[in-house]
């Protein structure tokens, strides 16, 4: 079996949180040899009760938001992107409009500091996407197979077939407004990528597909 290559696109939101770059096929180093905190945010919870409900009400804390940069020989790996980058041009940060959530601030982008580290966000088989509205954190998984070609995972982006077509949005979703730019930014990359797009929750298209043990490539 070949091995294959996972990767980081950075989008025009930067908002894709995962990258290893190719690894050379001889002479590479086993094990991790550094694991990196980068600063990824910072920012103050209005009222922490929000995570343990009837406890602690009303009450502020300071939160941050990390970033890990593993090396692996010579490949890497990023787990976690924080913050929108965008956040950084922000003076005052981003300010909530529920003074319960979270006031989030960023000194530096994501790309400012891979770039302080030499480390390059480019070519990979595997990418996240950023794809929040069904949850703030929502993201997909795009999977470049040498044989099947790409294929996006929309994880619950998108539910059916027909909510997809229709752009329709689940009612019990985070936030509307940003579902449907997911399904654009999800629509942009399948063309890009001449992608397939495999909906998780679709028994009529998962019929038609081959399940384990058999396997695409």
């Amino acid at each position: 079996m070949k091995p294959f290559t996972l990767g980081l696109s950075l989008a025009a939101t930067l908002a894709v949180s995962l990258m290893v770059t190719q690894a050379c096929a001889q002479g590479g180093k086993s094990g991790v040899e550094r694991l990196y905190i980068l600063n990824c945010g910072e920012g103050v919870a209005g009222d922490i009760s929000r995570w343990s409900p009837g406890v602690n009400v009303g009450k502020s804390m300071d939160f941050v938001d990390s970033c890990y940069l593993i090396k692996h020989g010579q490949d890497w790996l990023l787990w976690d992107t924080g913050v929108t980058d965008a956040i950084a041009a922000m003076p005052e940060g981003q300010r909530p409009a529920d003074p319960r959530m979270t006031h989030w601030r960023r000194s530096k982008t994501l790309a400012a500091q891979l770039d302080q580290l030499g480390v390059k966000p480019s070519d990979g088989r595997v990418m996240i996407i950023s794809t929040p509205g069904h949850t703030p954190g929502h993201q997909s998984l795009l999977v470049k197979l040498p044989k099947t070609g790409a294929v996006l995972l929309s994880g619950d982006a998108v539910h059916f077939k027909e909510n997809w077509e229709n752009r329709r949005v689940p009612e019990g979703n985070d936030s509307k407004d940003k579902t449907v730019a997911s399904m654009q930014r999800m629509a942009d990359v399948m063309a890009k990528e001449k992608a397939q797009l495999w909906i998780n929750h679709d028994k009529a298209q998962r019929d038609g597909q081959k399940m384990s043990p058999e396997y695409y490539e």
